[in-house]
């Protein structure tokens, strides 16, 4: 199984529930390590962890358009489809 640790040093607030929804349906899980105090996020799946959370990154980074159109060209409502075809080199908006 393949994993990232993540310090838990976030300032501000964080929905968790949100956050884990978000990991779950990019094929992760998560738990808490209070021994190191981070957040150990890991792959069910052999991918690579730190591909998905960047993934991640880039979806919620958009714009509302920019989402539509990539899920739209993904063929698919799953941020990770949208996250793979923009990685296929298909040109953006």
């Amino acid at each position: 199984m393949s994993a990232v640790e993540v310090r838990a040093v976030i300032s501000g607030s964080v929905p968790v529930g949100r956050l884990a929804r978000a990991l779950a349906e990019a094929g992760l899980r998560t738990r808490y390590d209070g021994d190191r105090q981070a957040l150990v996020i890991e792959s069910k799946e052999r991918r690579n962890v730190a591909d998905a959370l960047v993934g991640m990154a880039w979806f919620n980074g958009l714009s509302r358009s920019e989402r539509a159109y990539w899920l739209e060209v993904a063929g698919s409502a799953a941020p990770a489809d949208a996250w793979r075809a923009f990685q296929s080199g298909i040109p953006g908006p």
